[in-house]
């Protein structure tokens, strides 16, 4: 009987040790796993960001050439009629002025 025993709980401890090995070989495997999947992600928000920096370095650009040329044509009025324009941006300053004034 205690060698029956002593079988038994040598068995056990085999299968214990295999059922060991088992789960440390399925936790690497999901440890890799989750390695290649977090490695992915970042590759894909690198991506992304690559992508936003484009829309924004173009939409700035776009900005840019908008704004030139809204200054150009502004210049080009002003040279053709000053008086107006020193008329109208004397307005707007006592515009503000008038606004600042107000509030306090």
């Amino acid at each position: 009987m205690a060698g029956g025993i002593g079988d038994e709980a040598e068995q056990l401890g085999q299968r214990a040790a295999e059922g060991a090995a088992q789960l440390k070989e399925t936790a690497q495997h999901a440890g890799q796993h989750a390695a290649d999947a977090a490695q992915r992600a970042a590759d894909r928000l690198g991506d992304a960001r690559d992508a936003a920096w484009d829309v924004a370095q173009k939409a700035g650009a776009d900005a840019y050439r908008r704004g030139e040329r809204t200054v150009r044509e502004i210049a080009g009025q002003v040279e053709e009629r000053p008086l107006a324009a020193l008329l109208i941006a004397g307005a707007i300053g006592y515009a503000i002025a008038y606004l600042l004034h107000a509030r306090r």
